[in-house]
């Protein structure tokens, strides 16, 4: 699978946007929500407020706590997800950057009965992000998980706005909390930088051909540069 992020960003259909209007969709999207093995090679990333497991794809494996990873921006998302006995049993989803696509909560179809009070439709936010080799999505629909990509988004949105590098580098890991006298974990997006859009293509170019058995797409060769050329950013394992 190729790691380009020109790749990454036409298999995924991501939208042509200026800075502008990605920086309005990620705030708004940010704000509405900050409240109290799939196809295509793309792993489905489950978190767990419970017991703090953060797991992807179909074998569950464990979602590396000390690996840096890139998000795409352009790869937001919200939508709705149906929880019936503790299942999702339905799920609709569109780009924040496409509203048009959106469904709004009196379109949901009917699922009930609802045998629990916390079962029915619940809204959603998410994103894609990505290893060297690895393509993830993740998504969440608790007040907590909500409140931490919300977040997210709005930092993208105001760095987007003053033209800020906006691609961010972070850890996948958790944090507790007290919530009416139990013990939980709720998402923690930990920032390790922010680089730009052609300094993220660099890197997984970089981290393509340094793969085995990989093979990246051949990218056009740079125009001359005047300045001093910075180098390739890689992967690193989280400082100690």
């Amino acid at each position: 699978m190729s790691t380009s992020l020109a790749t990454y960003a036409k298999g995924g259909n991501l939208p042509t946007l200026d800075k502008d209007a990605m920086a309005k969709a990620l705030a708004s999207a940010g704000a509405e929500e900050s409240t109290g093995s799939a196809s295509d090679g793309v792993e489905y990333v489950s978190f767990s407020g419970k017991t703090g497991a953060i797991t992807y794809g179909r074998e569950r494996g464990d979602l590396p706590q000390d690996e840096v990873f890139l998000m795409e921006p352009r790869s937001a998302f919200r939508g709705w997800i149906c929880w019936k006995d503790n299942k999702p049993v339905a799920r609709h989803q569109w780009s924040i950057y496409q509203p048009e696509l959106a469904i709004a909560e009196r379109d949901l179809e009917a699922k009930g009965p609802y045998p629990r009070q916390q079962d029915g439709w619940q809204s959603m936010l998410g994103f894609g992000f990505m290893s060297e080799t690895v393509q993830y999505q993740f998504s969440t629909n608790s007040t907590s998980g909500k409140n931490a990509v919300g977040d997210l988004f709005n930092e993208i949105a105001e760095r987007t706005m003053r033209g800020e590098p906006n691609f961010p580098l972070f850890y996948f890991t958790r944090e507790k909390f007290q919530a009416k006298g139990e013990w939980n974990f709720k998402p923690k997006l930990d920032i390790d930088e922010w680089i730009t859009e052609e300094e993220a293509a660099a890197m997984l170019a970089a981290g393509a051909e340094a793969a085995p058995g990989t093979i990246a797409e051949p990218e056009p060769e740079p125009e001359p540069e005047p300045e001093e050329v910075k180098p390739v950013r890689t992967r690193r394992a989280r400082r100690t």
